[in-house]
């Protein structure tokens, strides 16, 4: 089995939405290590040193029975055109540090930031964040994402955003878009979806 990954965020000493990101490390534990003990992600990182200024994100590569943790500085990248890939093969369901599908899916990016993962003719993610889309005030993402994020389910929980049945075709029903991660909060750029390349 490859690696896990935990990426959390790091502003200024303080770690942001540990919660979701424990029940996540916990659901992975279970599913595919069959660890049945409560893992208490707080307490790991009460116990290392960490930056106490600026901006990083806190890696945590993890199975049953390891844990890594180190902290990278951190830059926001502007993303402002998603290209559409297709792969109706493609499965993401844990974060696992083996990305090599998504990476060759990226290379097809071209001229555009980012791409846009399409699964069966629904609309998945990002490369590396959910996507949530805009319509009448509303905000919806898709069901059918490949990787739950934390940052996502957070904002499912607070009836921020919705789940929906997103299809290729729909995209061009949506006024914007924005794309969320564990780095990446709600409150960032709204990108038209006129810059989805199809």
């Amino acid at each position: 089995m490859s690696l896990l990954i935990e990426s959390i965020k790091l502003l200024d000493g303080t770690y942001y939405n540990l919660s979701h990101h424990e029940q996540r490390m916990n659901r992975s534990l279970k599913m595919l290590c069959g660890f049945d003990e409560h893992f208490d992600l707080e307490g790991l990182l009460s116990k290392v040193d960490r930056p106490d200024q600026g901006l990083f994100k806190c890696r945590i590569i993890y199975d049953d029975t390891s844990r890594e943790i180190e902290f990278q500085p951190y830059q926001y990248k502007k993303i402002q055109s998603l290209r559409v890939v297709e792969h109706d093969r493609i499965s993401y369901e844990f974060k696992y540090t083996d990305r090599k599908v998504i990476n060759r899916l990226f290379e097809l990016r071209k001229d555009c930031d980012d791409i846009l993962i399409v699964k069966r003719g629904f609309i998945t993610d990002s490369s590396y964040s959910n996507i949530v889309f805009k319509k009448n005030s509303h905000w919806v993402t898709p069901w059918s994402a490949l990787l739950k994020g934390t940052q996502r389910q957070k904002l499912i929980d607070q009836n921020i955003i919705q789940e929906d049945d997103i299809r290729l075709e729909d995209i061009k029903s949506f006024e914007s878009f924005k794309l969320i991660n564990a780095m990446f909060e709600f409150g960032g750029d709204e990108i038209d979806v006129s810059n989805i390349v199809f």
